[in-house]
C-alpha cells in the first residue's frame, strides 16, 4: 500500500461523529518539521507534548484536557503501518494500550515515520505536499484550510475541493442574501459580496449539504463560527465563547450580538437543525 493511501485511511478516522483530529494534527506537525529538515524521530517530552497540545487546543474540540501522547503512540498501531516508536518497551500501558506520559518522558520515547516512509518523504517533497493537502481538506472546513496551510508552512492548495453547487445558492436564497447574525448584505449589482453559506456541522464530519445544516453568514461571522468563537443556542440565539478577546471592533462585531436571535428563513423547514447545532456546540465551540 502506498504511503498516501495509508495516510488517507488515517485522515478519515472517526469516533462516531465526534471530532478527533489528534492523528491528523500530529502528522501535520511531523510533516511540517520534515520539510524544515528535522530528523526522522521526535522526542515526546521536548518536541511533541506541548507543541501538539497547542494545536489540539486551537484546532480541536473543546475538552478539559488535550493528550498529545495519544496520537504519538497510537499511530504505531495502524493496520497499514508507517509510524515507528523507539524506547517504548518499558512503558507501562493502560487497559486501552496507552502509556503514561511520565513513562514517555522517563524513557526518552521517540516516534516518527518508519525508515522507508521517511525516505519516501524526504526524497519526494511533492508527496509531503499531497499528504498535507489531504489531511487538511479531509478534516477541516474551508474557512480554516488556508490558515492551516500557512500555519504549517505550505503553499495554499485547495485544488481538490469538492463543493455542492446548490448548497450556497439555496442557503443564501433562504436567508435573503443577508448575514443571519449581523444583517450584512453587501452586493455589487446583483452579486453578493462577503456573504457565505456556512455548514453548521462540517461536511468533513458527514454534515449534509442541506439548508437545515447551513446558515448565511458574512465572512467574519463564518470564520468565527468555524473557529468556535460563536455558536447558537437551541433558541437560535448567538452564544459567544468566554475565551473571546479583542477591542472595540470585537465588541461591536461579536459581543454585541450575544443572546440576540439570528434572522431566520421564511420556511421553518429551512431553520438550522437541532442536531447540527448540538454537534457544533459539542465539537467546535470553545467553552473556555
Amino acid at each position: 500500500m502506498e504511503l498516501l493511501d495509508k495516510i488517507q485511511t488515517i485522515s478519515r478516522w472517526r469516533r462516531g461523529d465526534q471530532r478527533a483530529p489528534h492523528k491528523p494534527l500530529m502528522l501535520l506537525y511531523a510533516l511540517s518539521q520534515y520539510k524544515q529538515g528535522h530528523e526522522r524521530l521526535f522526542q515526546f517530552e521536548n518536541e511533541v507534548d506541548n507543541q501538539v497540545k497547542e494545536l489540539l487546543g486551537q484546532y480541536g474540540p473543546s475538552r478539559k484536557s488535550h493528550r498529545a501522547e495519544y496520537p504519538f503512540w497510537r499511530l504505531a498501531n495502524e493496520p497499514a503501518p508507517f509510524w515507528e516508536i523507539q524506547n517504548g518497551e518499558q512503558c507501562a500501558l493502560s487497559s486501552q494500550g496507552d502509556p503514561r506520559k511520565t513513562d514517555l518522558n522517563k524513557y526518552n520515547v521517540m516516534a516518527g515515520f518508519d525508515a522507508s516512509s521517511y525516505q519516501s518523504l524526504i526524497s519526494n517533497p511533492k508527496l509531503i505536499e499531497k499528504i498535507v493537502s489531504k489531511l487538511i481538506q479531509d478534516n477541516f472546513p474551508e474557512t480554516l484550510q488556508e490558515e492551516l496551510f500557512v500555519r504549517f508552512g505550505f503553499e495554499v492548495n485547495t485544488s481538490t475541493k469538492q463543493r455542492d453547487p446548490n448548497f450556497r445558492k439555496n442557503v443564501l436564497r433562504a436567508y435573503n442574501y443577508r448575514c443571519a447574525v449581523c444583517g450584512f448584505d453587501l452586493a455589487l449589482d446583483t452579486v453578493p459580496v462577503g456573504i457565505e453559506a456556512a455548514h453548521i456541522k462540517w461536511k468533513q464530519y458527514s454534515g449534509p449539504c442541506e439548508v437545515s445544516n447551513g446558515i448565511a453568514l458574512c465572512s467574519i461571522h463564518h470564520k468565527a463560527l468555524d473557529k468556535g468563537v460563536i455558536t447558537f443556542t437551541s433558541e437560535l440565539k448567538v452564544q459567544v465563547s468566554p475565551a473571546t478577546r479583542g477591542g472595540r471592533m470585537v465588541e461591536q462585531l461579536i459581543w454585541n450580538y450575544e443572546n440576540k436571535k439570528v434572522s431566520l428563513p421564511r420556511d421553518m423547514h429551512s431553520y438550522p437543525s437541532e442536531k447540527a447545532i448540538e454537534w457544533h456546540v459539542r465539537e467546535v465551540f470553545k467553552l473556555a
